[in-house]
């Protein structure tokens, strides 16, 4: 595929970014709402956090949300509903369907593509 043509992920991501995510944003600007914190919370005495464990196991770098294009709607769903996001809820089948245009698995063949570093 070449890079010159949009696919069919890239024209979802663009359709979702015009009639989702920006107009979200403007009506949260008109609010005087922000997406994610754009400084310094003044209430917040320390952003330091002691972590239960010291280090990392295998299963903290496995998003299950990911688990299957299938079930990423129902995940991104939840965890919206469950930070109060109301706005995003109702747009999660616009997310999973540009997600499922997005995916795709690669040709699977025996050779290794030259952009791979071998390091053996």
């Amino acid at each position: 595929m070449s890079s010159t043509k949009p696919a069919a992920g890239a024209a979802a991501a663009a359709a979702l970014f015009d009639e989702v995510l920006a107009p979200l944003s403007a009506r949260m600007r008109a609010e005087g709402r922000s997406a994610f914190p754009v400084g310094p919370d003044a209430a917040c005495g320390s952003y330091y956090v002691t972590r239960p464990r010291a280090a990392m196991r295998p299963e903290d770098f496995t998003a299950p949300s990911c688990g299957s294009v299938d079930a990423f709607e129902g995940a991104l769903r939840a965890h919206w509903e469950a930070l109060g996001r109301r706005d995003l809820v109702t747009e999660a089948p616009r997310f999973a369907a540009a997600a499922r245009a997005a995916y795709a698995l690669g040709d699977e063949d025996a050779e290794v593509s030259p952009f791979v570093y071998v390091m053996f």
